[in-house]
């Protein structure tokens, strides 16, 4: 994967969040995304881009910021020109800086509470710790204020797209002519005195003039990227930018020995422009052809276990036993059937109230929440499942992952990647590198991540740890 293509999946996963950002730091939303843009076509115009740089987003940032600031100091100084009656007036007034910007005034929906903190941590770059020490708050205080905070900067600036990245990529062909102008003027000068004063046909071409011919002068395009925490990592995709959008968003996705399909759904901010579609896939996931045949279905118990079904297991384990959980009466159930005619039930005690089950399946154990107003209030783990824990009143996204080493793989909170070692008595935050990611499925060949960066990225994994990124959103 190339530094281009590893701009262009970072442009398609944080352009909209970099534009909330900017927007809090200049209350301009137009301003906001042109200095975004800016920024990226500058990065673009870069000859390795940012694969020299530790933190590509915080120095996007950082560009568009500057950018902004440049802008007011040449506007302030055009009103100073043009408006002689107060010049002093508009040079001394103070530029734009994250400690006097009134987020309270510019977004009326964000309180000071929530303004702090993401001033502090966003434009100020102080990590969470350093921002619940400067205002005597508990860390988990920061970071629930952060969440808030970014769920009401993303309601102001949920009609902002990216442009076509093509759009960036010709303002960064233009940054590249003016700067090789500049180049060349520059080394016509330095030839000249080359030519009068260093010139020596005679003298041998020393080390460094020679050139390099060996494989390991050669310059390696750089691996894709790869998002890790807690002994999981989700392989990037080597040309992003290229990834076809679907309308909608993904909301059933089943990929079974290299064959697939998947369904989207429009939400009613999308209508009418977005239309729900249906695609198929015959190679893992690479390429995806949008059809006209929605025959494919959600798995299904075969037969009927005898409860109404909250959730059915794709395929069978391997001795053949297919599985199903429900609830009947208010009580909740798992059910086994090793040919669809007759189940067998097991209840799940110590979950009264629950109002759904869901589970997954791992080789013939089966890993089963049952859930109440989406909360999880019982653990069930084994081949006849039994109680292992209360769930802590954790709220997952989605189904869980069984892991191979026995810990439990959910997404849930902040749109977060979060495991418990302790059979789901405690649930806690993935750190690393992993992207936001909106909920986790079971597919036939293992699970699914979908809405990965809350960009619409999809990744696949066999096993729960290894993930690979679909080129497809």
């Amino acid at each position: 994967m190339t530094a281009q293509d590893e701009l262009g999946e970072l442009y398609h996963a944080g352009y909209r969040r970099l534009v909330a950002q900017v927007y809090a730091f200049t209350t301009d939303l137009t301003e906001a995304q042109d200095a975004v843009q800016e920024a990226f076509a500058r990065a673009l115009a870069r000859r390795h881009g940012l694969s020299d740089v530790d933190a590509p987003e915080a120095w996007l940032r950082t560009v568009a910021i500057n950018v902004v600031r440049r802008r007011w100091r040449r506007r302030q100084l055009l009103d100073t020109i043009l408006l002689r009656e107060r010049p002093l007036a508009r040079v001394t007034a103070a530029a734009p800086e994250p400690d006097n910007t009134d987020l309270r005034e510019a977004l009326a929906v964000i309180p000071s509470r929530y303004r702090e903190v993401i001033v502090l941590h966003y434009l100020a770059d102080l990590p969470l710790d350093e921002v619940a020490e400067l205002l005597e708050v508990p860390v988990g205080t920061v970071k629930s204020r952060l969440s808030r905070g970014r769920d009401a900067l993303r309601g102001l600036l949920d009609d902002v797209e990216a442009p076509p990245l093509e759009q960036v990529r010709v303002r960064a062909g233009r940054i590249r002519a003016r700067r090789r102008t500049a180049q060349a003027a520059g080394a016509a000068a330095v030839l000249l005195i080359a030519a009068v004063g260093v010139f020596q046909p005679w003298r041998p071409p020393l080390p460094s003039e020679q050139t390099a011919t060996s494989p390991s002068a050669a310059a390696s395009a750089p691996p894709a990227p790869v998002y890790s925490g807690a002994g999981l990592a989700i392989d990037g995709i080597f040309n992003p930018a290229t990834a076809p959008d679907l309308p909608g968003f993904i909301t059933e996705f089943e990929l079974a020995g290299g064959s697939g399909w998947l369904r989207t759904a429009c939400s009613s901010r999308e209508l009418p422009t977005c239309r729900p579609a249906f695609a198929r896939t015959a190679d893992g996931g690479q390429t995806w052809q949008v059809v006209t045949d929605a025959g494919a279905k959600p798995p299904s118990a075969p037969g009927d276990p005898g409860f109404t079904v909250t959730w059915a297991a794709r395929g069978r384990t391997p001795s053949g036993l297919a599985w199903a959980g429900g609830l009947d009466g208010g009580t909740p159930y798992l059910a086994s059937s090793a040919g669809g005619g007759q189940w067998q039930r097991h209840a799940l005690p110590g979950a009264a109230g629950a109002g759904r089950v869901t589970a997954t399946v791992r080789g013939e154990d089966v890993l089963a929440f049952a859930l109440k107003n989406n909360k999880i209030i019982a653990v069930y783990a084994g081949r006849v499942p039994v109680r292992v824990s209360a769930g802590a009143g954790f709220t997952p996204a989605g189904e869980p992952v069984y892991l191979p080493d026995g810990r439990i793989l959910v997404a849930g909170p902040e749109s977060r990647f979060y495991l418990s070692g302790d059979q789901g008595a405690s649930f806690t935050p993935v750190g690393g590198t992993l992207p936001n990611v909106g909920e986790l499925r079971a597919t036939t060949d293992g699970y699914v991540a979908l809405d990965l960066f809350r960009a619409g990225w999809v990744a696949t994994s066999t096993d729960g740890l290894t993930w690979h990124k679909l080129p497809i959103r």
